[in-house]
């Protein structure tokens, strides 16, 4: 079952393209506004229907968590991954031309841009693993919780940056707002309402035996707060030698591409220091402590997906065509690198000290 669940995955995929494809003609065709919004929301209506009629035939998980969690993660991913294809392909996109057309600059943000690229990809390939891993009757709670979480984080930056706007909206974006509820907040719940499969191991707790790994973790862990801390002072104008490194290194802390709206990168270093801070510090705080909370591993994973999403929009965001050219930096910058890649290595080393401190618990229900 399980080859064959990735193998009509990717069948769902193909057939939400021909839907959109669909659609994409109904728009080109249609003339008045008014009927092509109607047409729009009753088409995805019964295309949303027709994927979950798909998904049901096919697959043999009869779980709560797989199709009002796994899937819309998918869905979304794969929708995503259409609208990276047709930007690849613009000015002659295929599947979602006509909403890629549409005059609102909040949709066309370097941001939102390069956030669509991770989700058609990386996210892509992780909500795959979810559903292979699903089809075997395995806990995927810890992956879902990386596409949740990205989308969490994004869809609030994105909600924020809207409903702030000073500029006129396309009905496509005041139609999409509402939506925030789902991802923001009841598909990264859905997905802590899965029983844990582990259980936190004091036999790996270090007490005061410092050694040499843990050790390099927590230096990350504090490095990784610096950058953070760092990013949001030359955020906030402050100027020293040490900034003026970052700010002449990392130029797309300061991008503002879409007027009378608070700047999509401001809320992402936002952010950072509202909840990705916090977690370096417990963990920080708690990384020599026998006992250790078992929610720091949620944490972890979920400032992975947080670091993830930003360093990834940071990143790519910092050579794409789209970003002004003053604010691109050179592929050979090594400081660059250093400053981007240190949040996210640090993230990755938390979640390795707290797979550490995990075990398989056997009376955990593999299947919810």
């Amino acid at each position: 079952m399980s080859s064959s669940a990735l193998v009509n995955a990717l069948l769902t995929n193909a057939l939400l393209a021909g839907l959109l494809y669909g659609i994409n003609i109904f728009v080109e065709v249609t003339k008045d506004e008014q009927t092509r919004l109607t047409g729009i929301n009753i088409l995805s209506a019964i295309t949303t229907a027709a994927l979950f009629t798909f998904v049901w035939k096919w697959n043999t998980v009869r779980t709560w968590t797989f199709y009002l969690v796994a899937i819309p993660l998918f869905l979304t991913s794969s929708f995503d991954l259409m609208i990276t294809i047709d930007s690849w392909l613009m000015p002659n996109g295929i599947f979602l031309k006509g909403f890629l057309e549409a005059h609102d600059l909040h949709l066309h943000s370097i941001v939102p841009t390069v956030f669509v690229f991770l989700d058609g990809t990386v996210l892509q390939a992780i909500n795959l693993i979810v559903i292979y891993k699903m089809s075997q009757g395995r806990s995927a709670r810890s992956l879902l919780l990386v596409p949740a979480m990205s989308l969490a984080f994004f869809i609030s930056a994105f909600t924020i940056c809207t409903l702030t706007s000073g500029i006129p909206l396309h009905p496509l974006t005041v139609a999409f707002t509402p939506s925030a509820l789902i991802y923001v907040v009841l598909l990264p719940l859905g997905v802590l309402r899965i029983p844990r499969n582990y259980t936190l191991s004091p036999k790996n707790s270090l007490g005061n035996d410092i050694q040499p790994l843990p050790l390099v973790t927590s230096a990350l862990l504090v490095a990784g707060a610096v950058v953070i801390v760092a990013k949001a002072l030359v955020l906030a104008g402050v100027r020293n030698g040490l900034l003026d490194i970052v700010r002449l290194n990392d130029p797309l802390i300061l991008l503002d591409d879409v007027e009378k709206t608070i700047p999509f990168i401001q809320v992402v270093i936002w952010q950072y220091v509202l909840v990705s801070l916090p977690i370096f510090a417990i963990s920080i705080l708690f990384h020599f402590k026998t006992t250790k909370p078992a929610i720091l591993w949620e944490l972890a994973v979920t400032n992975f997906a947080l670091l993830l999403t930003g360093q990834f929009i940071f990143i790519v965001g910092s050579f794409h065509s789209k970003t002004p050219e003053d604010l691109r930096v050179d592929s050979t910058n090594a400081v660059f690198w250093i400053i981007n890649l240190i949040p996210l290595i640090a993230s990755l080393a938390q979640i390795e000290n707290r797979s550490s401190l995990t075990s398989q618990n056997s009376k955990a229900k593999k299947r919810s």
